[in-house]
């Protein structure tokens, strides 16, 4: 455990440069794209703020999961910049940076520092304006309000944001904002428009396994503020899992915004 301010976590030096010239000399062709996610990183103060000021179901918590998801209204301007904020999350992840180099790694071998560093930013300049581009005021949103647990936070989270696949499917993320906010998104094939948005305050119990879907996805860092977490043995595997189909917590939780269709069980007996 070791503990630092929040401004000094996954800082990663020039991780927004695309390095196009020969060797270290810069060049004319080299690329700087950190104005794009400097745009999410400006919003999001405004975006919690106006987040944590929503209505939301009081206690008790243990009440039917259904009676504590309330739905908001939320105009297009505002559904945008919560997926641009989200989305930057996910793309900044080493999750996502350690995906964008895998199939150049797995036929060549270890790359030269510069050459990764290059695949990494192409990569994640690409995959962030393509998303922001097909997602940008669309989809269903939850946001989950966790008072009696803390939410932490990895080196990896749940979503499918992740290369090299250029459109990603039913999109979806499950992103943990502060200790005690959260926002789940999803885009299904099929689903009702209207709520966009709802609000779902968790208990202890459906915060654990939240927590838990974190340390599928991570592997070598987990942030948290106060309560330590008690690692499980998909984390101490130091991969970036995935869960292996849409029975877990978060599918669950997708499966209950208001608007989105039933999960389809008719291919269950073949996952057995």
């Amino acid at each position: 455990m070791r503990k630092a301010r929040p401004q000094s976590f996954g800082v990663i030096g020039n991780g927004h440069l695309i390095k196009l010239g020969h060797e270290d000399k810069p060049s004319p062709v080299d690329q700087n794209y950190e104005s794009e996610f400097q745009r999410a990183d400006d919003a999001f103060p405004s975006l919690i703020s106006w987040l944590d000021g929503l209505d939301r179901a009081g206690p008790p918590f243990e009440a039917a999961r259904h009676s504590r998801i309330i739905p908001q209204s939320v105009t297009d301007e505002q559904m945008a910049t919560l997926v641009k904020c989200i989305v930057s999350l996910a793309v900044r992840g080493p999750m996502h940076r350690e995906r964008a180099v895998a199939v150049a790694e797995h036929l060549r071998g270890p790359l030269p520092e510069r050459e990764r560093n290059t695949l990494i930013g192409l990569n994640m300049r690409y995959s962030y304006r393509d998303a922001i581009k097909r997602l940008r005021g669309r989809g269903k949103a939850m946001v989950i309000y966790s008072p009696e647990r803390e939410l932490i936070f990895g080196d990896g989270f749940f979503h499918n944001i992740l290369p090299p696949t250029p459109h990603v499917l039913n999109p979806k993320i499950l992103a943990p904002v502060t200790p005690w906010l959260g926002i789940l998104y999803t885009q299904p094939m099929k689903y009702r428009v209207d709520p966009k948005l709802v609000t779902l305050t968790i208990n202890a119990e459906e915060a654990d396994a939240l927590n838990l879907a974190v340390q599928v996805y991570a592997k070598d860092h987990l942030f948290f503020r106060s309560e330590k977490p008690t690692m499980i043995d998909a984390y101490a595997q130091d991969k970036h899992l995935l869960f292996a189909d849409d029975r877990n917590a978060v599918d669950t939780l997708i499966y209950e915004i208001p608007g989105v269709g039933p999960r389809d069980t008719s291919l269950d007996f073949l996952r057995s």
